[in-house]
């Protein structure tokens, strides 16, 4: 499930014309990439959570054919936030358990492990997580040593403990691993926020999990991170390692 229904309000100076997950990024839209990274880690079915100029996505992707994917729509009147959007397209689910991704932020993490890893935990939910430097944009995670979420600091509070520990910060990269039963207990038609709502009541319940992987990650949330995207995600896809290099070859040739 990939959510890309959201305003995208901070980026307008840089890029207005449509949802951001269409932002181009060297030619191509940045859902291009999401959607061919998720064919090469093997994924054959997407559900796009689509809202604001919902059509611009539609007419771009269609049937997902042209990466191998069998994409279906779950088109909303009116915002749900990220939550909501998820359980306004639960009818849409087969499965027990579903990834589920930003559609304005990319994280470059092995989705098999982080669904192991899920798995192992017996989780309601795990949170894709990547250490990085500079948390000026982000809320910190804090784990135990099982690998539980047990806070989630904001600023005031991060500033703090950044004070006691040096090095890279623990953030959310973007990417989750759900399992259907959590959808099921949200409530329909209501706006709704995963990070203000749904996973501060997994995190009473100690069943909220961080996955940890040193991966790249970024995202287009404002202006010059967008153009940061634009330098680094086509050196990823074309400049990168073998292992990038053959994961492009197992998609799509760019």
């Amino acid at each position: 499930m990939l959510l890309a229904g959201g305003l995208g309000t901070r980026l307008r100076t840089a890029f207005a014309s449509g949802p951001k997950c269409m932002a181009p990024i060297a030619g191509r839209p940045f859902l291009y990439y999401l959607l061919h990274r998720l064919r090469s880690e093997g994924v054959e079915e997407v559900i796009l959570c689509v809202g604001y100029k919902k059509s611009h996505i539609r007419t771009y992707v269609g049937t997902g054919r042209k990466w191998g994917l069998r994409v279906r729509y779950s088109p909303e009147r009116q915002l749900l936030g990220t939550g909501g959007a998820l359980r306004h397209a639960l009818h849409l689910l087969s499965a027990d358990r579903m990834f589920v991704l930003n559609g304005d932020s990319f994280l470059d993490l092995n989705l098999r492990t982080l669904l192991e890893f899920h798995t192992n935990h017996r989780a309601m939910a795990t949170v894709g997580a990547v250490r990085v430097e500079n948390t000026s944009r982000y809320g910190t995670l804090k784990l135990d040593n099982k690998g539980r979420i047990i806070a989630f600091l904001e600023k005031p509070e991060r500033e703090k403990d950044e004070a006691r520990e040096s090095g890279k910060q623990v953030i959310n990269g973007g990417i989750y691993v759900f399992e259907k039963e959590l959808l099921k207990r949200l409530s329909p038609r209501r706006v709704i926020s995963l990070e203000r709502e749904v996973f501060p009541s997994l995190l009473r319940g100690n069943n909220l999990y961080g996955y940890v992987e040193q991966s790249f990650f970024l995202d287009i949330g404002v202006p010059e991170d967008l153009e940061r995207a634009r330098h680094e995600l086509p050196q990823l896809f074309q400049l990168g390692d073998s292992e990038s290099r053959a994961r492009c070859a197992a998609g799509i040739t760019l």
